[in-house]
């Protein structure tokens, strides 16, 4: 199945991409948000359960977005950028975008995999519906896993950074069209 999802100039990518990218990066920043955000409350208060809970749903929903994203993104050919930057660059920025893509997918699935290890499971915000863990819980691979998931989580901030930064750079300093192409 091939999904015609381009505009017809081509200067931008397509809406659900667009669209999907932007989500994405709320969704992270709620990740993030809610992880270092639930440290305003006590262990075991409703507001730190809530904040968890809220950082595990967002990793869930982040997953679930990543996959269609990429299947649609390996079938749409991205817009080029004008004028077009060295080649020492692109190399630069798609070996970026494989990590961003890689961390959209494995950072999710390390976190689930840490509460399912655990045996905690994973709780939903506001229901009291929950995904239930393994039966016979191993604690010392979920506390590899998480520890894991928090170094990849820190990692990546600074990826994050440099992904803003080279947005804000293409924008300002070289003056094409690279961030144009995402809104």
């Amino acid at each position: 199945m091939h999904i015609h999802a381009f505009p017809a100039d081509r200067r931008r990518y397509s809406a659900f991409l667009r669209h999907a990218h932007w989500l994405s990066a709320a969704l992270v920043l709620v990740a993030y948000v809610s992880i270092y955000g639930r440290e305003w409350w006590e262990r075991g208060t409703p507001e730190r359960i809530l904040a968890g809970q809220l950082h595990t749903l967002s990793g869930l929903l982040l997953l679930l977005l990543t996959v269609p994203r990429l299947l649609v993104r390996f079938q749409e050919t991205p817009p080029p950028i004008v004028p077009a930057p060295p080649l020492p660059q692109r190399l630069m920025a798609g070996l970026a975008h494989v990590a961003l893509f890689l961390y959209l997918v494995v950072q999710p699935l390390l976190g689930l995999s840490t509460l399912m290890v655990s045996g905690k499971g994973v709780g939903f915000p506001l229901i009291a519906w929950r995904i239930p863990g393994l039966a016979v819980p191993n604690e010392s691979l979920a506390k590899a896993i998480k520890e894991l998931h928090e170094f990849v989580g820190v990692l990546f901030i600074y990826v994050i950074a440099a992904h803003l930064l080279a947005a804000i750079w293409h924008w300002r300093v070289r003056q094409d069209n690279a961030l144009q192409r995402m809104l």
